[in-house]
């Protein structure tokens, strides 16, 4: 995943310089009316919660663990670790094989959920990914080091950086000796950066037997905020047939796949919307074997996002009217579109959570803008199928995902990131 708060005409992160919080850019959209400065819980700590040493620690041993989506071994050192560290914490933990597309394939890690029973109050559930975007030998040219207010590796920010908040948060609630909850759930899953085709049924029933579900991807840097909404993420397959001929004897016996497919993508270039609308681009075509055969078939392949699942119904109804009318005769388009990851939206429950943390870090002198909807797709998607209240980006804010040498989070920000997190965690467990 990749957070980007650049939406409707607005740029959130990319647009701004520096490490700094700041104050919401341009036209961003409101936070929630009534929204006030809660009163900051002395007993989660002075600055807002927690030591960054012990967190950088944590940080530092799992971006040592390298965990690619498809490395066997990574992802079972990883799946392992998270587990004794839930246990560690009290938890109990049932390990989960992946399912669905991935299914039968070598093992890659297990889907870990840890759960801990309190003494009453609203079920929780608390989720990241433990997979990243980068191959195994990326730590030996990109790793882990503190360089200033920065903290640098692969995949630190996505997500390592929520699987640390998610660890060190429930250790400051320990600490409170806080159990007002009826059950704290936390979900660590292995394949969100590929779609999340092996873990989404979990999070579907988790979320479903959970009050509230919160989703620990980054945040940006400049500024920290949250967002009201992430885009789904599909794809497009177009399969061109033609028939195939001399190049250079008789081409006019062939039917060429290959020009019939370059006028497809011409009619369907514009498609796409623009920022913070649809986005659809073509991204791969393969055609032809040798230069003097006209070739008989071609495809094409394109990426999309959408900011709502209506918009991909309308794509895939004029894609398919596109596909009809292939411009070379002799020639036939077939397409499928996958909806993939599905987009989310914040509904009015959601809103009252990202209300109450924009209240929590008014509490600590910070602002906490809120991105209308952002161009990366997460599996806080998946949880609000369940039709539960979801909050999303509570990991720490950092920058560079999926990039080899900078990706980075900032140091200074872990404090407040656990307060956010813990008091969240005891608001929303008492109703408040």
């Amino acid at each position: 995943m990749r957070i980007t708060f650049s939406v409707l005409g607005m740029v959130l992160i990319t647009a701004c310089s520096g490490d700094n919080a700041g104050s919401l850019a341009g036209g961003a959209a409101a936070p929630p009316p009534g929204v006030t400065a809660g009163d900051r819980d002395a007993a989660l700590g002075p600055a807002g919660g927690g030591k960054p040493p012990a967190t950088l620690a944590t940080l530092e041993r799992l971006v040592n663990i390298e965990t690619g989506t498809e490395d066997e071994t990574g992802m079972a050192a990883m799946s392992s670790l998270l587990e004794q560290e839930l246990q560690l914490r009290g938890f109990s933990v049932i390990r989960y094989p992946t399912t669905g597309a991935r299914a039968g394939r070598a093992s890659v890690g297990e889907n870990i959920v840890g759960r801990l029973q309190g003494r009453g109050g609203r079920h929780l559930l608390l989720m990241a990914h433990m997979d990243t975007v980068y191959a195994r030998g990326s730590l030996a040219s990109a790793p882990f080091r503190v360089d200033g207010n920065r903290a640098y590796g692969p995949g630190i920010a996505d997500a390592k950086s929520g699987i640390a908040v998610i660890l060190h948060s429930i250790t400051l609630l320990r600490q409170r000796n806080f159990t007002d909850f009826g059950t704290l759930t936390v979900l660590f899953n292995t394949d969100e950066e590929q779609g999340s085709s092996g873990s989404s049924a979990l999070i579907e029933r988790l979320a479903g037997e959970s009050d509230a579900i919160f989703s620990f991807e980054p945040t940006g840097t400049s500024p920290e905020g949250l967002t009201y909404g992430t885009s789904g993420i599909g794809s497009v397959i177009a399969t061109v047939t033609g028939r195939s001929a001399h190049a250079g004897v008789a081409p006019e016996l062939g039917a060429n796949a290959l020009v019939a497919a370059a006028d497809f993508v011409r009619r369907t270039v514009d498609l796409d919307q623009g920022p913070g609308k649809l986005r659809f681009n073509w991204t791969i075509a393969r055609a032809g074997a040798v230069r003097n055969i006209v070739p008989d078939s071609a495809t094409l392949e394109a990426d999309v996002r959408y900011p709502t699942n209506e918009s991909f119904n309308a794509l895939v109804a004029e894609i398919a009217r596109a596909a009809s009318q292939p411009a070379v005769e002799g020639t036939k388009i077939d397409v499928v579109t996958d909806p993939g990851r599905p987009a989310f939206a914040a509904d009015e429950a959601s809103q009252v959570l990202i209300a109450g943390a924009i209240g929590i870090y008014n509490s600590l002198g910070h602002e906490l803008p809120v991105a209308p909807i952002i161009g990366g797709g997460t599996d806080a998607a998946f949880a609000a199928r369940s039709g539960k209240p979801v909050i999303e980006a509570l990991g720490l804010p950092g920058y560079g995902y999926h990039t080899n040498d900078d990706e980075y989070v900032l140091v200074d920000a872990i404090p407040r990131r656990l307060y956010l997190a813990a008091r969240m965690i005891m608001d929303v467990a008492q109703r408040r």
